[in-house]
């Protein structure tokens, strides 16, 4: 997607056409995911980078996935990726399980727990004080 001067050194430079996917260097549509987000109604207004980086996350978990599941399948001597594969894969990885249980993954964090609400008496109003 190199922009420059057409052949033979006319005046005007053509615009050479270029994918966001490619400029963005990935290999997921973001002009895809674009259009599913705005068909979808998630929000009023859409960024342009949403689309880049939702592209960029899920192309990242494939990666992730497909990537275990095919040493999986190396390790039992096999040559095709089966859904079993892609199963144990999310199994084994906590990132994985985490992503794909509904939670999001921290890394570095130390996970707090909430504390419960229990039913106490209400507080007392305070009158405020007059100024003197």
């Amino acid at each position: 997607c190199a922009g420059g001067l057409s052949e033979g050194g006319e005046a005007k430079a053509k615009k050479s056409r270029c994918s966001r996917s490619s400029r963005a260097g990935l290999l997921f549509p973001v002009s895809r995911v674009d259009r599913q987000l705005r068909r979808g109604r998630f929000a009023e207004r859409l960024g342009a980078r949403a689309p880049v980086y939702l592209a960029a996350v899920l192309q990242w978990v494939t990666h992730k996935t497909m990537d275990a599941a095919g040493k999986i399948s190396k390790k039992s001597k096999q040559q095709r990726i089966s859904p079993s594969h892609l199963q144990a894969a999310a199994r084994k990885s906590s990132l994985l399980k985490q992503l794909l249980r509904g939670g999001v993954p921290r890394r570095g964090r130390r996970a707090v727990p909430r504390s419960r609400r229990v039913a106490s008496p209400p507080k007392k109003e305070t009158t405020r004080s007059k100024k003197r």
